[in-house]
């Protein structure tokens, strides 16, 4: 094995063998395009709270001033893998100063209950909390602003409900040191217990650019490129640009990391399904014990995403018209050794996004490669260079197939570019070729590798998802249900396109009969389908005429059926309301 020198400062204990020859397969791999991404229309968000400040007055749990300690693990000197922390959790068992009770005191507001905190961590730039939510007959709607800017309100977000309670449910990161978390309960229900875990303190956010402001974290370095300040940027350039976010994060600890992340195309022309792709170390445990997929999940689960964060103008530092999205993610697939993460976000992208295309065959030695990302956070970068060959790393990273070697001719990246695409050009569009684990190049050291994952090896995987199967060989059509849990159960209707509708008859928290429906998914192979649910609501049967301006239909999570390989057996995941569960089932025999 050879330690390279250059790499020894910045590096430790990373090492890198000799080159790897790129194995090209006997048959071609597949070459997908990209497509903006359409959309479907979104709910509008909250202009305001429901209620004001002289409605209902916001208690304040007040938290003591941060130690210095607290900032420490923030900096992390010499760690090759550009992920970039930048909040610490902050626990109120230990920390509060104001505020005696963390439980939400829900107050009758007209026929609805209406509950509503002010958590103030001083000094934060922004600021996202961790709630304990009970159960209830149906979801209470939440509503966060931040004291940076109390016109920017998120929401409204549905918090469990009626299949169960959600343990740690992380809010959407705001801008300032304080949060206003509102809670409403749906009239004539009682509402469910509701405490606050911890906090996560960030010290930088979206209004300065994600720039620090602890001084061992700068912004990005000068040779850094805004994207608008490439000269004549194509069509092409401009989409894959598009297809590029800014990923925010938290785990059980209360950290907060970026990353970056590519959204991906997939073969289906029917659907647009918002596939992302970036880096298993963004998600990842520092050291073993490493992360069981539930516990990818529980990440997943937190993340926010930032589209469009890109300069207005060459060298411009003001704060863009961004979009911020926090309806989380589903994990699908992680490699440790190849560092790769694949999700599905759960919200839909804002129009405009793209969908990016990918090509699943290795790259060629002396390619031209094009990098867009975020580094340190900041406003989105472009980066050029040339692929030159394929490397392995030091366990855990290490992959027998290794890892993509890349050298920049402009810019770099940094701490925050993590999972951030390499793309090649084929002539007309941009194509995902792997993502960033990070490396040696910076500003200071424009010389030095860094180091991709390989979509073409993990492409063996995650083209389940990527290029879905019209389904299996056997029908689904039947009653479903688990013999020693009597009383629910799941109607599944296999039409002959291979479409499958379903509806899931259960009994939420407090021991009523809830309906849930599964409509319009797709067979990810020949044994896995995945679609949304959603639930509905009307007026009485009984009425004299039926007035469809009262059916409401409400998204309110996604489920994933495996089935076995005789197709009698199957389970299903599904995450409803923040709330998530796994159940087995077979078909029920008459």
């Amino acid at each position: 094995m050879i330690l390279r020198p250059a790499l020894r400062a910045f590096l430790p204990g990373l090492l890198v063998t000799a080159a790897l020859v790129s194995t090209a397969s006997a048959d071609p791999a597949p070459v997908v395009k990209g497509e903006v991404y359409r959309g479907s229309p979104e709910a509008k968000s909250a202009s305001a709270l429901a209620t004001t400040q002289a409605e209902r007055p916001a208690r304040v749990i007040r938290l003591a001033e941060p130690a210095a300690r607290e900032f420490e693990p923030l900096v992390k000197p010499g760690l090759a893998p550009k992920a970039r922390d930048i909040g610490f959790g902050r626990r109120l068992a230990d920390q509060a100063l104001e505020g005696e009770s963390t439980t939400f005191d829900f107050h009758a507001t007209g026929e609805a209950h209406v509950a509503k905190l002010r958590i103030v961590s001083p000094g934060a730039a922004a600021l996202r909390v961790s709630l304990k939510v009970g159960a209830s007959r149906a979801p209470v709607t939440m509503l966060v602003t931040g004291s940076g800017d109390e016109s920017r309100v998120l929401g409204p977000v549905g918090l469990a409900g009626p299949l169960g309670a959600n343990p740690e449910y992380w809010t959407p990161v705001t801008v300032g040191e304080s949060q206003v978390i509102e809670i409403v309960s749906a009239p004539g229900t009682e509402p469910p217990v509701i405490t606050v875990e911890q906090v996560s303190h960030l010290v930088a956010g979206p209004q300065d650019r994600f720039a620090k402001t602890v001084s061992d974290i700068g912004r990005s370095g000068s040779c850094n490129i805004d994207m608008a300040c490439v000269a004549n940027p194509s069509t092409a350039l401009q989409q894959a640009a598009s297809g590029v976010v800014q990923m925010l994060f938290t785990k059980r600890t209360g950290s907060s990391t970026l990353c970056t992340g590519t959204l991906l195309n997939d073969t289906d022309t029917g659907s647009q399904i918002p596939y992302l792709y970036s880096a298993n170390h963004c998600f990842e445990a520092d050291s073993a014990p490493y992360n069981t997929p539930a516990q990818m999940q529980q990440v997943a689960n937190t993340l926010n995403t930032y589209y469009f964060f890109d300069a207005v103008a060459c060298r411009s530092t003001q704060v863009p018209s961004y979009v911020q999205r926090f309806g989380g993610a589903t994990w699908l697939y992680s490699n440790l050794s190849q560092d790769v993460l694949f999700l599905r976000l759960n919200e839909a992208p804002p129009a405009g996004a793209f969908l990016t295309g990918w090509n699943a065959n290795p790259m060629d030695a002396g390619n031209a490669v094009t990098v867009l990302h975020h580094p340190q956070g900041d406003l989105k970068k472009f980066s050029a260079g040339t692929y030159s060959a394929n490397e392995t790393l030091q366990a855990p990273l290490n992959a027998s197939t290794g890892f993509q070697r890349v050298t920049y001719s402009q810019g770099t990246t940094e701490g925050g570019s993590s999972g951030g695409g390499v793309l090649t050009f084929d002539g007309s569009q941009y194509l995902l070729r792997g993502g960033l684990w990070g490396g040696g190049a910076s500003c200071s050291a424009p010389g030095e590798p860094d180091f991709y994952s390989r979509f073409d090896i993990a492409y063996a995987t995650i083209k389940s998802w990527l290029q879905p199967s019209t389904g299996p060989s056997f029908n689904v059509t039947d009653m479903w249900w688990y013999p020693s849990e009597n009383g629910w159960g799941l109607n599944l209707t296999h039409h002959a396109s291979g479409q499958v509708f379903g509806v899931w008859y259960t009994y939420n928290a407090p021991n009523r009969p809830y309906w849930v429906i599964l409509s319009g998914g797709q067979w990810v192979n020949g044994n896995v389908f995945t679609g949304k649910l959603y639930t509905v609501s009307g007026p009485h049967f009984a009425q004299p005429t039926f007035d469809t301006t009262k059916v409401i239909t409400r998204e309110v999570g996604v489920m994933t059926l495996t089935f076995s390989g005789d197709g009698n057996n199957a389970s299903f995941t599904w995450s409803i309301d923040g709330v998530t569960g796994v159940k087995l089932i077979n078909r029920q025999p008459f």
